[in-house]
């Protein structure tokens, strides 16, 4: 239950003698010097005026000064007609706020009336007055944050009308640009409620833009604008938007779907009947729209988003999330890069992780990381050229030696890629390798690189073994001869064609292994008899070995 200061300004029509000016007419009596200026005053008169009609109902009005401070006034009609028998006398009792106090109750205008009573006599605010210098002290007001006005009244409309007026009233400051104001239209208490349910969904930081008028008869919105207007009656035509206070339901105001990623999360909070939660959640969820936006917000509410605020923001709004992820990349890696990464990125990321590296930006080895992540799922087919000329650029600042690799490949797998794989170091050797013969990307042997020998036979012998004699050829001409040992098991296996070039390779061959030519000839003598195809290979071999 905060506890707040206000500044008080009394204005009426007088007589002379009750007047501290002493003087006749309308004039403000009182208000607190220590608070306002003249001219604050002056500017607050201008807007307090009241003509009567049929109903005379008591006015409500919310406003703020050019100098930033909250008015909450009270208008009355006097029933007494002035000495000449005159009638139209009313009395305005204002409460003035300073900003920061305004934001102690959330702007919320409808606590004050909640819970302070105005003044309505002009004998119980003539005694409250300094006659001598016109000062009236200022008050402390209580004001309890429950019950919630504004949810208590958003509660008796329906979803989707409240959802019409919530829009209404989270573009108050684009109506406010093009002078659009919004009338309500009904009995004093409906007007109220629905200005009340308007409030619900705006966040603290553009309620002192909310202005309003409960009972805005014969007065002149240009030169005294408010965001809202009461009325008894509706007005004959339709000017921008007009609210049914009985019916509860709008008109007119183009309203369009939700824009901007509050007004998303607001609409579906209200259609999703969590209306409680809308007014917990409101300033925070303004502050984490306005991030994710790219606009102005106050961080100290931002460090408030709930995970569950953070999810439900990110879920509504996923194009700007990766727009504001597209942006973040960007300040690292180049454009033809950033949207393959950001993409990825956005795939594969939990939200509460997601938002925190939004939110601490991102290192370039992580990025890469991901680009390498984001080839490796679509099998690393061939990048744009554009993609490769920012990917040359993006290794020369930070390495990644499985992208240089790619790269190398992606370039000339003839030319390239064997001087780099020779550089290599044997881990990424063997990343590479594997990947490149999984998805089959060079001929396997063109892996073969001096001192890489054994651990492309890892790879290739776990389960790439498909054409075993091209790769004893090419071990051969790297005078690799004692690798061919590991081959020793697999040359049973081959068929029979295979198994004699196999055979004419090796021949007359000194430094073979032992293992693997009786392999070679065990095979041979295992072979079925074919049509004289097993005596013909044995005389093969006997003049190989002879």
């Amino acid at each position: 239950m905060p506890t707040v200061h206000a500044w008080q300004h009394i204005y009426s029509n007088v007589e002379k003698e009750q007047s501290p000016q002493r003087r006749g007419g309308f004039q403000t009596l009182f208000y607190t010097l220590a608070g306002l200026t003249s001219a604050e005053v002056e500017e607050m008169e201008s807007r307090l005026l009241y003509f009567p009609s049929a109903v005379e109902p008591v006015k409500r009005l919310f406003f703020t000064t050019s100098t930033g401070k909250g008015v909450v006034a009270q208008i009355v009609v006097l029933p007494e007609p002035d000495q000449f028998g005159r009638k139209g006398r009313y009395l305005a009792h204002s409460l003035v706020f300073a900003p920061e106090t305004l934001a102690k109750f959330e702007v919320d205008p409808f606590l004050v009336f909640h819970h302070f009573s105005f003044i309505t006599r002009l004998d119980t605010a003539l005694a409250q007055g300094n006659f001598q210098t016109g000062d009236i002290p200022a008050i402390s007001l209580e004001l309890s944050l429950q019950p919630d006005p504004p949810l208590e009244a958003a509660r008796s409309w329906s979803p989707v009308e409240l959802a019409k007026l919530a829009l209404l009233a989270l573009r108050v400051e684009q109506q406010a640009q093009q002078r659009e104001a919004i009338t309500i239209a009904g009995e004093p208490a409906q007007i109220e409620s629905a200005l009340a349910a308007a409030f619900l969904a705006v966040p603290t930081a553009l309620r002192a833009c909310c202005t309003f008028d409960t009972y805005f008869y014969r007065c002149n919105l240009v030169a005294t604008y408010f965001w809202a207007i009461g009325l008894p009656e509706p007005p004959a035509s339709l000017k921008f938007a007009l609210i049914e206070g009985i019916t509860r339901q709008v008109q007119g105001g183009n309203l369009l779907q939700p824009e901007t990623a509050y007004e998303r999360w607001a609409v579906a909070a209200i259609k999703a009947g969590q209306l409680a939660e809308l007014a917990r959640q409101r300033d925070p969820a303004f502050a984490l729209a306005e991030w994710l936006e790219g606009r102005d917000y106050d961080l100290s509410l931002l460090e408030t988003a709930s995970a569950e605020l953070i999810g439900a923001m990110f879920k509504l709004n996923p194009e700007r999330v990766q727009v504001r992820l597209g942006q973040r990349v960007g300040e690292q890696m180049p454009p033809a890069l950033a949207q393959r990464v950001a993409d990825h990125l956005y795939g594969q990321t939990t939200t509460l992780e997601l938002y925190r590296q939004l939110r601490q930006g991102f290192q370039l080895p992580q990025l890469l990381e991901a680009l390498q992540a984001s080839f490796a799922a679509e099998s690393y087919k061939q990048p744009s050229a554009a993609e490769l000329k920012a990917l040359e650029t993006v290794l020369n600042q930070s390495e990644q030696p499985l992208l240089r690799l790619f790269l190398a490949y992606w370039r000339s797998p003839q030319r390239h890629l064997p001087r780099v794989l020779e550089q290599t170091d044997e881990s990424t050797y063997r990343q590479f390798g594997e990947i490149a013969l999984r998805l089959k990307l060079v001929e396997p042997v063109s892996l073969l690189r001096p001192g890489r020998v054994d651990a492309f036979l890892d790879l290739y012998l776990a389960g790439h073994a498909e054409n075993l004699v091209d790769l004893a050829e090419a071990l051969l001409e790297m005078k690799e001869l004692a690798a061919l040992s590991r081959l020793t098991g697999f040359v049973r296996s081959l068929p029979p064609k295979e198994l004699k070039r196999l055979a004419q390779l090796v021949r007359g061959g000194s430094g073979i292994p032992e293992s693997f030519q009786a392999a070679i000839q065990e095979a041979v003598a295992a072979l079925p008899e074919e049509r004289g195809l097993k005596g013909r290979l044995q005389a093969v071999w006997r003049r190989i070995t002879s």
